[in-house]
């Protein structure tokens, strides 16, 4: 086993390599993204109109409530098919990235194909769920007990005071919310490379990313911190460019509304909510939320890829053979 060599994990990504096939790769999965969020939008077209002419039109009917409502609920379960075609098109994009970056292969449209490496980061994806429901299931049975037993003093007063509330939630809730969120964010960096692992390896290699990580975890740790706080910044700067632009249009019409709360005043809010500006400007966020996030994921992808690597040149992982 070879010494262990420095990580450099966080721009693995962007490292110069022989042709291009990220950034394809990246603009394909937009386009994926654009035509699920396109059939989205069309299944639920009826729905969406319906409720922007509600608020529009004045005071809905109870029949119209109940309709629209139906819709609602109509419009959640869309939502959940697209999210199959939605993950395994995630699947074949990481697999890609993941195979180019750590074997140097691209077969199919700029490394996207349904092959073997697609499925196993499928399946990866289905071991984050149930570590997640595994985690937040634990959790609950550990923190609900422990909350009713120290909170019947505050709640015992038929009037509850308001500091006692917040000094409990401090001195309690909140330390146990983050004993979770703390087990989730060591058991997220320990198999964060399940992926990579799984396309370095060739099979389902969930559980050896725990070998991959071993003596890796604050390097990669800190790594992610790094793509954290990078994007967390520019999150912010699009959602207040978002925010902004949004605010610019609302405020004259809520000033107004303050100084005369009449049902017109509301209405003509509601109906600059959903003019074709807003829903124009709404589109545009969106889309642009949508780059923030394919350009994290790649990097992310970066990140494990590097560990992933790092593991096989020492020799904490091998191969399959052929």
């Amino acid at each position: 086993m070879s010494e262990q060599q420095a990580l450099n994990a966080t721009f693995f990504t962007l490292k110069a390599r022989s042709r291009m096939v990220l950034l394809p790769a990246s603009l394909v999965m937009l386009a994926i993204l654009a035509v699920i969020v396109a059939l989205f939008l069309w299944a639920g077209w009826g729905t969406f109109a319906s409720f922007v002419s509600m608020f529009q039109g004045g005071e809905p009917s109870e029949e119209q409530v109940l309709r629209m409502v139906g819709g609602m609920f109509g419009m959640f379960g869309v939502m959940f098919l697209l999210l199959i075609p939605l993950y395994i098109a995630l699947a074949a994009y990481e697999a890609g990235c993941l195979r180019w970056m750590i074997r140097g292969e691209a077969p199919g449209l700029f490394g996207m194909t349904f092959d073997a490496d697609t499925w196993r980061v499928y399946g990866v994806y289905w071991c984050w769920l149930g570590v997640n429901l595994t985690v937040s299931t634990f959790a609950s049975l550990l923190v609900m007990p422990i909350m009713f037993m120290t909170m019947g003093s505050v709640v015992a007063n038929p009037d509850p005071d308001p500091i006692a509330m917040m000094q409990w939630q401090l001195s309690t809730q909140l330390p146990l919310v983050l004993i979770q969120y703390a087990a989730l964010i060591f058991i997220g960096v320990r198999f964060s490379p399940a992926a990579a692992t799984s396309v370095a390896r060739q099979r389902f290699s969930f559980f050896a990313a725990w070998t991959v990580t071993r003596g890796r975890f604050w390097a990669l740790f800190g790594s992610w911190v790094i793509l954290w706080l990078i994007f967390s910044v520019v999150y912010l700067i699009v959602s207040g460019i978002v925010l902004f632009a949004f605010f610019a249009q609302i405020a004259p019409l809520a000033a107004g509304n303050f100084q005369d709360p009449s049902p017109e005043n509301i209405q003509g809010i509601f109906a600059a909510m959903f003019s074709p500006r807003m829903l124009l400007s709404a589109g545009i966020s969106y889309a642009a939320f949508g780059v923030v996030a394919v350009c994290y994921a790649l990097m992310s992808f970066g990140v494990n890829a590097r560990a992933a690597l790092a593991a096989m040149d020492e020799g904490k992982i091998e191969a399959a053979p052929v």
